[in-house]
């Protein structure tokens, strides 16, 4: 086991090799990476360059301290139309009718509880009529399957951040490349953060992925090595169309659900009966997005458009 410096995960972690023949870790939590071990090689470095920014580990952080000068590799700004309420623009793309109802029984053989670390619309991103996780949690992502239910925690427990049923269980490849899901791809020039957030970042390479300017690249849109290392060890996206987001104004946590606490990494060990009590719960949901993520913009309203 190693202890993360900066949340004390003490999960196990995993890192590769640099140059000099210490380790690059990264955690799973936070996303925090950092070099273990003494180096046993010396390296020459780089004459540094006035005209290269330095690239700083975004570390799932949010984006939008300063201006979005950093441009999408592939896609232009959207395009600002009509607006709807509260000047909001409204999505270029039809919205996606629910195929549920307030009430329907919800079954389901496993529940996945976690401290969701970092609100910010990116992991989990709940925009654009679904709610999908292809980032940070590596463990759930590659275990859940479909009907699995999810339920998001503040830093606690406290409260509820979200809650939400797998529908599909799908590779980074389809997630690239399917045109249902390209509306998630960020657009880091866009002036909504709502499409900033987008978590399609992976886009299949020769030999692998080349990860996008995005929430977690660096700042200067060159590829975070730790970060991009953790999603692809996810193996898979969760895609989910019945779920019900609260971000900042989420409900405290019932009572009745106080078995969901949980302090690092995840829990699934549930008992039947507990299982079922979430279920019954997440079948009276109100579904949608039902607040802004608890780090967002001030002023912006762009998560209503979803």
């Amino acid at each position: 086991m190693i202890d993360c410096p900066s949340c004390g995960e003490d999960e196990e972690l995993r890192g590769v090799a640099v140059d000099d023949g210490r380790r690059q870790i990264a955690c799973e939590r936070c996303g925090h990476s950092w070099t273990r071990g003494t180096a046993t090689r010396v390296v020459a470095s780089p004459t540094p360059s006035r005209s290269i920014i330095p690239a700083t580990s975004a570390s799932c952080g949010p984006r939008w301290d300063d201006e979005p000068a950093v441009a999408t590799l592939n896609r232009e700004a959207p395009n600002l139309g009509a607006s709807g309420p509260d000047g909001v623009v409204m999505s270029f793309v039809p919205r996606q009718e629910p195929t549920w109802n307030v009430g329907d029984p919800v079954q389901t053989n496993r529940v996945f509880s976690y401290i969701v670390v970092h609100d910010t619309g990116f992991s989990p991103n709940p925009f654009h009529g679904l709610l999908t996780l292809a980032c940070c949690k590596p463990l759930i992502r590659k275990t859940a399957n479909i009907g699995d239910i999810i339920v998001g925690l503040s830093s606690r427990s406290e409260r509820i951040v979200y809650a939400t049923q797998v529908a599909e269980v799908i590779a980074f490849e389809e997630y690239w490349a399917d045109p249902r899901y390209q509306l998630r791809r960020p657009v880091m020039n866009s002036p909504q953060i709502v499409y900033r957030a987008g978590d399609n970042i992976y886009e299949p390479v020769v030999g692998g992925y080349r990860q996008m300017p995005s929430f977690h690249s660096n700042r200067d849109g060159s590829e975070d090595a730790g970060l991009k290392r953790t999603d692809l060890s996810g193996d898979h996206v969760l895609v989910c169309e019945r779920f019900t987001y609260w971000g900042r104004s989420g409900p405290a946590l019932p009572d009745e659900l106080h078995f969901l606490a949980v302090g690092r990494g995840h829990r699934s060990n549930f008992s039947g009966d507990q299982i079922d009590t979430v279920a019954r719960w997440f079948a009276g949901l109100p579904g949608g997005v039902l607040g802004a993520p608890t780090q967002w913009k001030t002023g912006d309203q762009s998560w209503r458009e979803t």
